[in-house]
């Protein structure tokens, strides 16, 4: 797995165990196809930390890798 090239990053916040993903425009979503993916990890992780201060949850940045859209192995 360490060959897996890296798309984006998303900023991340789990709220009452549910996950929610940080974009501009439509504040927080539930689904992260809807989320803002960003190029850079220093911009991502420079908008986690503005949008995490003062603030109750815990927001993190994650990486998103490209998909080959190939089934791992042993997997139906």
């Amino acid at each position: 797995m360490a060959d897996e090239e890296i798309a984006g990053y998303l900023i991340r916040r789990e709220v009452e165990e549910e996950d929610e993903f940080w974009h501009p425009e439509n504040n927080w979503v539930s689904d992260p196809s809807d989320a803002m993916l960003y190029e850079d990890v220093t911009a991502a992780t420079e908008a986690a930390e503005a949008l995490s201060e003062g603030g109750v949850f815990e927001v993190t940045v994650e990486e998103v890798l490209y998909d080959d859209e190939e089934e791992d192995e042993g997997e139906e």
